[in-house]
């Protein structure tokens, strides 16, 4: 009898690897390779922000001094800064300096991974674990939206921390709720995200309040106090104090309040998801829609159960991710344990329903069928991301590994061989980069933090002067008396590509240097002659240096990215000839892309090459049937052939899609006598 529980614990340890246990620990590899595999990617964010983030830390750690104004720009030197990240950029320096980008790659590879594997282990339910993969998926699809090495991964591990330790208090006081404080101070240092902490406590704090409500009563009547309520504002007005302990004191514990007041300049990813929508197809944005009607489905179905603390921290995350894109991954991890609690908790209160089910034979099938189906969605999925079709797929610069894209490295190794120096005029997106590479030799014009300028700066000098000749004349030649452009072409905001076109028709401007990436113009001087003579790029010679891309010499051939950037370059400046080629070169590397199909149809039009065009114009609507544009063109290549009917096909499809075009309109009712053929 007694030897019992011996045999009890023998027959335990050789179930361990029952195929359930198999099964289900093969879902969870696959479910973290598959966000491995997303945050494994080439360190793209060198051209962003991360060479300001590493020059930042390289300063602080060598004088022990944090700037606190906008040291790098010498249009606005004295310009206050917040710098709410600064712990984060001496710890990427740290790594930088040990492992290179590399290992700055592996290490927030590492913190994705740690973060989400907090926040799944919380949300885990074995008895649902099928459940517990598929919220995984969603979150997964929210979190894939900010992979980049960017101090915010902090905020990710910080946001999982807070859900774990309030999870584990939520029943009884422990010694694990201080862990909070020390989590608080290195957050409030690490990421202005921080915010997201005080924001948990004091959420937390009135779910246990109304939760408690009774025993609170009770002993309001002994005139007694609840310790745990005391407690929890105990710590919430502890991590509060801690807040402050920043080397911006008061101003950095409040920055949040007051960071987007001098925001003078928009950036994609602070925009609202709707908005973007209506500009280009995202994979984020249809798992963010997804998450929205899941998440209300699951309170709804969920409601005799309701979770008070759940819903108001999704209430929270789902309004900041409507504001902006750049807080999907924060939804993308509290959605995770709120969807499995709700749902699993709605299948046991409504579990009479399901008694036919659990007795019904087509049950085990259709699991198996569901768990086939998981485990090939994962591994495709995998697949897809390793081989970078779903980079090619929605037009991204991603591409799985450790690798460091060239980037602007090559214009920047050209200004410093040929020693060109003086006052730089460069544009928003490359400014982090020139800092890493030129401060303090060379200061920048301008960089990507948008708070660290002011927002009369952004309306009434850096827009205005690439919009418009005349003022970039007197703030070019009479203000700020620039010596060089360092210009990033695949700036794709309007004044960019109004700056592009209008310098490359001034005579006082000389372009002397072109890649994938940037440009390089300086002054029709005769200090200048040499250069001009020697790297001086006209139309005709730009023809030449088209060839020489095309032969493979400068290029990685293999970079569909690199093809299109080129070829959008001579676009805007209406060299269709030039850009033609180069856009077929990306084509014929990546035939799935609609919107180079599309493009090749404009070009080939423009060109005058009807039919080709007319080809590339099917294959977009073939890529995508409800290319609204692509049927709109169509039609109009159709119509000048004089096929009225196949015409009239085309821009119905798109009043299909789009019952409010009124160009479709328009053409449909200039049609009205002319007969149609089925």
């Amino acid at each position: 009898m007694r030897k019992r529980p011996v045999l009890e614990n023998f027959s335990k340890k050789r179930t361990i690897l029952s195929w359930p246990f198999i099964l289900r620990a093969s879902l969870v590899l696959l479910i973290f390779g598959l966000l491995a595999s997303f945050l494994i990617h080439n360190a793209t964010a060198i051209n962003q922000d991360l060479g300001r983030h590493l020059k930042l830390g390289q300063i602080i750690w060598q004088t022990k001094h944090i700037p606190n104004t906008n040291l790098f720009s010498y249009t606005e030197p004295n310009f206050p800064f917040t710098n709410h990240h600064w712990l984060s950029e001496v710890i990427f320096y740290g790594i930088y300096t040990a492992g290179g980008f590399k290992g700055l790659i592996l290490f927030t590879a590492l913190m994705g991974l740690l973060s989400f594997g907090l926040v799944f282990a919380l949300a885990w339910r074995r008895k649902y674990f099928l459940l517990t993969i598929w919220a995984a998926v969603l979150s997964v699809g929210l979190l894939i939206e900010r992979t980049d090495i960017r101090p915010e991964i902090f905020g990710w591990l910080g946001l999982a921390l807070f859900l774990v330790i309030l999870d584990r208090n939520k029943e009884k006081i422990k010694l694990s709720i201080w862990w909070l404080l020390p989590v608080q101070l290195l957050w409030v240092n690490l990421h202005i995200s921080f915010v997201y902490g005080l924001a948990l406590i004091f959420i937390f704090f009135l779910d246990r309040l109304w939760a408690r409500r009774q025993t609170i009563h009770l002993l309001a009547r002994k005139k007694k106090i609840d310790s745990y309520i005391a407690t929890t504002i105990f710590i919430g007005a502890l991590l509060g104090l801690i807040s402050f302990i920043n080397p911006n004191t008061w101003r950095g514990a409040l920055y949040p309040l007051s960071v987007f007041k001098n925001y003078g300049y928009a950036i994609t990813e602070n925009q609202s998801p709707f908005f973007l929508a209506k500009l280009a197809a995202s994979p984020t944005i249809i798992f963010f829609k997804a998450a929205l009607v899941i998440l209300a489905l699951g309170f709804i179905v969920n409601w005799r159960r309701f979770n008070f603390f759940y819903f108001l921290i999704s209430l929270l995350v789902t309004v900041m991710s409507c504001s902006a894109i750049r807080n999907f991954p924060l939804m993308g991890l509290i959605i995770l344990p709120v969807l499995v609690s709700n749902f699993s908790q709605a299948r046991e209160s409504w579990s009479k329903y399901f008694v036919w089910w659990t007795k019904n034979r087509l049950r085990p099938w259709l699991r198996l069928l569901t768990i086939l189906a998981i485990f090939a969605i994962l591994i495709g999925s995998i697949y897809c991301i390793v081989s970078n079709r779903f980079y090619l797929k929605w037009g991204k610069a991603d591409r799985f590994g450790l690798s460091v894209p060239m980037g602007a490295a090559k214009a920047v190794d050209f200004l410093q061989e040929q020693k060109i120096s003086g006052r730089m005029f460069n544009n928003f997106d490359i400014g982090s980069y020139l800092i890493w590479r030129l401060y303090p030799q060379q200061q920048v014009f301008v960089d990507n933090r948008r708070e660290a300028y002011s927002d009369d700066f952004w309306q009434s000098v850096y827009i205005p002067m690439q919009n418009d000749a005349a003022t970039w004349q007197r703030l070019a030649d009479d203000v700020y008396r620039f010596d060089y452009v360092f210009f990033v072409h695949t700036d794709a905001t309007p004044w960019g590509q109004n700056f592009l076109k209008n310098i490359w028709q001034n005579k006082n401007w000389r372009l002397i240097y072109l890649d994938p990436t940037a440009t390089i113009w300086v002054r029709n001087t005769a200090s200048n002659k040499g250069l001009i003579e020697k790297f001086g790029l006209d139309k005709e010679s730009l023809a030449k240096k088209n060839i020489e891309y095309l032969l493979g010499n400068n290029i990685n051939s293999d970079s569909i990215n690199d093809w299109v950037c080129l070829g959008s370059f001579f676009k805007n400046l209406g060299f269709n000839d030039l850009a033609l080629p180069l856009y077929e070169r990306a084509f014929s590397l990546y035939s799935q892309d609609k919107n180079l199909a599309f493009t090749l149809g404009t070009l080939n039009l423009n060109q005058g090459k009807t039919g080709q065009a007319l080809n590339y114009f099917k294959k977009a609507t073939e890529l995508d049937a409800n290319y609204e544009q692509a049927h709109l063109v169509l039609g109009e290549v159709y119509y000048q052939q004089g096929d009225f009917s196949e015409a009239r096909r085309a821009w119905e499809k798109v009043l299909s899609i789009d019952p409010g075009d009124q160009q479709a309109k328009l053409y449909l009712d200039n049609m009205g006598l002319i007969p149609f053929k089925k």
